[in-house]
């Protein structure tokens, strides 16, 4: 025998609906499992999502992206090239500037040959107690830079211009450019034979920054 489950009421056991509520009934009694709806779709299982690197035992939902796994990215700098050309242009311009004003190091021969041409020394000599003695003296510098010190070089020579003989002393500065420095009486050396004059010239020079 079959009953409604609802209302109670007994069926003979092919009935479709109840006879007294009309509530859906199975034909096969009302203790077997109702059939599922057509169209119903049954739940499926999702399988786990693969562990987070770095983060043991730890699973996210399917499709998760984990924050710290993202990189954040930092914002393009704007303006960077341009500083980059005005410090090439500073550079450049600073280079310039040196090359210009300044000679090259006081190794360079031709750079402080160019220096010591500029150089004048004028003087008197005389021969006192067998001694060469340069007095008067006066150094001039007619560079554009200043100069630290000068090497004078006095050649003694004889009436037919053969050079007897050379001495050099060091000249003290700085003296600036265009300025001129005076010196007291100094020996340059013995008095050779046959001497006839005593020429002092600046052979050599140290400029400032070198």
């Amino acid at each position: 025998m079959a009953f409604c489950k609802k209302c109670g009421t007994q069926l003979q056991g092919d009935e479709h609906f109840c006879v007294e509520c009309g509530t859906e009934v199975s034909p096969q009694g009302n203790g077997a499992a109702a059939a599922a709806p057509h169209g119903t779709v049954s739940p499926m299982q999702v399988p786990p999502a693969p562990p987070v690197p770095g983060m043991p035992g730890t699973y996210l939902p399917p499709g998760a992206i984990p924050i710290a796994m993202i990189q954040p990215q930092a914002p393009p700098k704007r303006g960077g090239w341009i500083k980059a050309l005005l410090v090439i242009a500073l550079v450049a311009a600073v280079g310039y500037y040196f090359v210009k004003h300044l000679p090259s190091s006081s190794t360079d021969p031709a750079a402080n040959a160019a220096l010591t041409k500029l150089q004048t020394f004028d003087a008197h000599w005389q021969a006192i107690y067998g001694f060469v003695q340069v007095s008067n003296g006066k150094w001039t510098n007619n560079a554009t830079i200043a100069i630290d010190s000068a090497t004078l070089e006095c050649d003694q020579y004889d009436s037919n211009g053969t050079d007897l003989a050379q001495m050099r002393t060091t000249l003290n500065g700085p003296i600036q450019p265009g300025a001129s420095e005076t010196f007291n009486p100094f020996q340059m050396g013995a008095v050779a034979a046959n001497v006839y004059k005593v020429t002092c010239t600046i052979v050599h020079v140290k400029s400032s920054g070198q």
